[in-house]
Formats: C-alpha cells, structure tokens, sequence
C-alpha cells in the first residue's frame, strides 16, 4: 500500500513536471520560457532604442519647423511692408499724373504758349533766352517728375513680386518641414504600439514563469525536496557593505539613461550607474547586470541595507539598481527616464559586496 502510495505520488509529481515546457527539454525548434522573454525583452531594448532615435529626429524637425515658420513670419511682414509701399508708390504717381494732365488743360484753356509769344513778351534778348530756358525747364521738371515717380512704382511692384515668390517658397518649406514632423510622429506612435505589445509579452512570459515555479516548487515539495529562493538563503557571512555608495550616486539623480553609457555628462544605464558609483569607492565591477550579480555574497530581500545591489531577473539578471534603504532603490530605469529613486518591491535578488 506503501509502495502503491509512493508511486501514486511519483506519478503526479511527473505529471506536473510534464505540464511546465520550461523545465523540461523542449521539442526541437521550440523556445524554451528563458529564451522567449531574453527575445521579447531585446525587442524592448531595441524598440526603445528606436524611440529614442525617433525623439531626436523629432526635436529636430520641430526646430527645423519652427524656423521655417519664423522665417515666414519674416517674409510675411516684408510682404505687407511692400504692399503699403506700392499703394503710396501708386497714390503718388497717380497725383502726379493728375498733376500733369491738370497743368496741361490749363495751359490749352488760357491759350497755348507758343514761340511768338515768348519772343515778341521779352524786353531784351537776355530776357528771350530766360523765358525759352523757363518754359523748357517747367516741361522738362513736369516730365520729370511722372517719370520719377512711375521709376519708383517699378521697383516696389518689382520688390513686393519677389517678395511674394519668397513667400511661396516660405510657405511650401513650412508644409515640407511639417509633413517630416507628422510622418516622425506617426512612426513614433507605431513604435510605441510595438513597444507596448513587446512589454505585454514580457509581463506575460514572466507570469508563465512564475506559475511553472509555483508548479516546479510544488513537485518538489511532493517528492520531499527543498527548494531553496536565493532571496531567502544567503551562501556565507554578508559583511557591512558599503551604505557610503549611496551618496555617491545620489549625486546623479536626474541624470537621463542612455543605453550603454556610464558617464555622468552622458547618462546612464542600470549596470553603468552601479558600475561608476562603485568605482568611485575602488571597486571595480562589469558593465553588465548578469555579471554584476556573481560578485559579493547574495542575502535577503528582507535585510538589506544601503549599498546592497538588487536585480531583476533570476537566475540570470536584466536590472540592477542600488539599495538607498527605507525600501527604496536609486536606478537608471530605461530610456525616455531619468536617474531616480523607486520602490525595492519589483526586485527580486541581491547580493552584498565585500
């Protein structure tokens, strides 16, 4: 009956085992739960890369638009400075023309002024000549003067045409600049679709880890083993850590992540900002979480102190932030954020260095 039980037990504690794809060795070609989320979680890399690119194409289209709308502006006010001046350039040749045309029915009425009278009106030759000079200078002015005036209405028509051409042109960059600015904002809203899908991929993987955990726990709780949560069993004595760390990155909040990076005029990434803060105190680590996790001695999620690294992920880390105590952790998130404090509840291992 013994025997009957032990094997009915076996039996369900393989059954469970069975039904969990990620612990057990998958058919050829399949993806085991490991290797789809490293998938799905490089796809947000990836896509947030992708934005942040597209955010830079953004804020340059934006400033290329706004200059074109400036200049615009510009050549809009020149062009409105321009009209007013052909109205006064035209008012003003009209007057004379006015002017001209009144002098000369006048004239016609009072009897035309021809040769004759000049010559048999003056008192001396010295006197003919005066006269001569006088009547050929009021015509040659009068004459001068509509001439003048229709010189100057060409060359601000000519001057308010260029500037309408100018306009055109404004006006054609300004739509150009601003179909740029649509099309960036219409990839960026895919993108941010894509980003989100990807996320939702990665939240779902991790629930089917959990539940096979939960599963592979169960089994081997059925088959009277331990299974023991590095966040629960720390290997050797933890040591006092280094709390002084948290002062040193607490210079950096506010500081923008940037993929890769670990220089505060740049920015940081998760592993980066680890990295640096604990370089300040002499202590070199690895430029990657995954790394970063194997260095010190793992301890509790229940006795941390400031200075202990957190991580994301198990076995294999994604994230890493540095305890700042009071349940708090300063970390580089992800892109598109900033340096800055967050809740150490989503973490879930960490190692003290010594």
């Amino acid at each position: 009956m013994v025997n009957g039980k032990r094997a009915l037990v076996i039996a369900l504690v393989l059954a469970v085992v069975s039904a969990v794809p990620a612990l057990v060795a998958p058919h050829a070609g399949a993806l085991t739960l490991a290797q789809k989320k490293a998938a799905a979680k490089a796809k947000v890399e990836k896509v947030r890369r992708q934005l942040n690119a597209l955010d830079i194409s953004l804020e340059r289209a934006i400033q290329e638009y706004d200059l074109a709308n400036e200049k615009l502006a510009q050549v809009q006010s020149q062009v409105q400075a321009a009209t007013r001046q052909l109205k006064v350039a035209r008012y003003q040749l009209h007057v004379a023309q006015d002017t001209l045309s009144n002098r000369a029915v006048a004239m016609y009425k009072q009897r035309p002024i021809d040769i004759l009278d000049v010559i048999f009106q003056a008192r001396s030759f010295d006197d003919l000549v005066t006269q001569l000079r006088t009547v050929r200078e009021l015509s040659a002015n009068d004459s001068r003067i509509v001439s003048s005036v229709a010189l100057y209405e060409a060359t601000v028509q000519q001057k308010h045409d260029e500037l309408a051409r100018a306009r055109a042109r404004a006006r054609k960059l300004v739509a150009q600049v601003a179909n740029k600015k649509a099309g960036i904002e219409g990839q960026m809203a895919e993108r941010q679709h894509v980003l989100k899908t990807a996320k939702a991929e990665v939240k779902k993987i991790e629930h089917e880890e959990a539940v096979a955990a939960a599963r592979a726990a169960a089994a081997a709780a059925a088959m009277g083993t331990v299974w023991r949560n590095p966040r629960q069993f720390p290997s050797g004595p933890a040591g006092n850590g280094h709390p002084e760390v948290i002062a040193v990155a607490r210079k950096y909040l506010g500081i923008p992540y940037v993929y890769g990076a670990a220089d505060p005029k740049v920015g940081f990434d998760c592993s980066g900002l680890v990295m640096y803060c604990y370089a300040q105190l002499g202590i070199q680590l690895p430029h990657y979480s995954g790394y970063q996790q194997n260095y010190g001695v793992p301890v509790p999620m229940n006795a941390l102190i400031p200075g202990d690294l957190v991580f994301k992920g198990y076995p294999v880390s994604y994230h890493v932030g540095l305890y700042a105590g009071g349940g708090q952790v300063i970390e580089a998130p992800h892109t598109g954020d900033v340096i800055k404090y967050d809740t150490v509840a989503d973490f879930q291992y960490a190692v003290r260095l010594p």
